[in-house]
């Protein structure tokens, strides 16, 4: 069985350059993917996810599941 990812980083156009923003996976009960945090990099977005891991996977236990994840 495939493991669920921790958060996602998703580049944006922002003031004429990339700025990288880093989400929890799963959804909010607006079914929303949380925004955690803004970084001006892909390394320090990755790595913020990376340094994060507990505190993220502790936070996807308390969201809903994707819905490419909800039982058929």
């Amino acid at each position: 069985m495939r493991a669920a990812p921790i958060g996602y980083v998703l580049s944006r156009p922002e003031l004429g350059g990339i700025v990288y923003h880093c989400y929890a996976h799963g959804r909010d009960d607006a079914s929303g993917r949380p925004w955690l945090r803004r970084e001006d990099s892909l390394n320090s977005a990755a790595a913020w996810v990376i340094q994060h891991e507990r505190e993220l996977s502790a936070l996807t236990g308390q969201l809903h599941p994707e819905p490419d994840e909800w039982p058929s």
